[in-house]
């Protein structure tokens, strides 16, 4: 009797477009961390940080053909005060229909570290009041290239990741149900489980 063989998954690549090099650090970290086999993960930065330019490049790479699965990273901060133009528009439509992702934040990526430890206000008025709060918890934060390749944020972090997953989801959840264009807001534990295969538990699915 012929003997049965494991099936093999053939490998995907993962293209995450990110706005700075904050985020671009932060997923190479974790990605490191995860170590998944059969998925290769590439956190790539816009030529502009800017919503244009990450649309743009990840609608330039779809084209391509390369990768099985790409998500957009951004903030929300300058939709919400300035909008987006008719070009941006109709590329994030395009984006939606051929199926590329987004995890976005408002009013800044900051939010994501910051539900690590707790639910952020209801409402910032820039990322620098953000970055004030997160500072509450982690003193020596900042946006300088050497100290977050140094990984000392993401060691920080990683014990806090499932109530970052909790926190998130519940900030989603309130936002359903309480929508506000200027609501604090983060939708990162979205890719963090389709693409990092984090879990989300079903307690952490309860509304606020």
């Amino acid at each position: 009797m012929p003997r049965k063989t494991a099936r093999l998954q053939a490998p995907r690549t993962i293209l995450l477009v990110v706005e700075g090099e904050t985020e671009q650090i932060y997923f190479s970290q974790v990605r490191a961390d995860r170590h998944i086999s059969g998925i290769t993960i590439i956190p790539r930065l816009a030529k502009h940080s800017s919503v244009h330019h990450i649309l743009k490049t990840a609608l330039e790479e779809h084209a391509s053909a390369v990768y099985d699965e790409i998500w957009c990273v951004f903030d929300r901060d300058t939709i919400v005060r300035d909008g987006l133009g008719e070009e941006a528009l109709s590329m994030l439509d395009t984006a939606q229909k051929l199926g590329i992702h987004f995890a976005e934040s408002y009013p800044s990526f900051e939010v994501w570290f910051y539900l690590h430890f707790a639910m952020p206000q209801s409402h910032y008025l820039s990322q620098y009041s953000l970055i004030e709060d997160l500072r509450h918890f982690v003193p020596r934060y900042g946006k300088e290239q050497a100290w977050l390749s140094g990984g000392e944020l993401y060691k920080l972090l990683r014990p806090r990741l499932t109530t970052a997953m909790a926190n998130s989801i519940l900030l989603a959840a309130h936002n359903a149900s309480c929508p506000s264009e200027g609501n604090s807001s983060c939708s990162v534990h979205e890719l963090m489980t389709a693409v990092f295969g984090i879990p989300v538990k079903q307690w952490e699915t309860s509304t606020v």
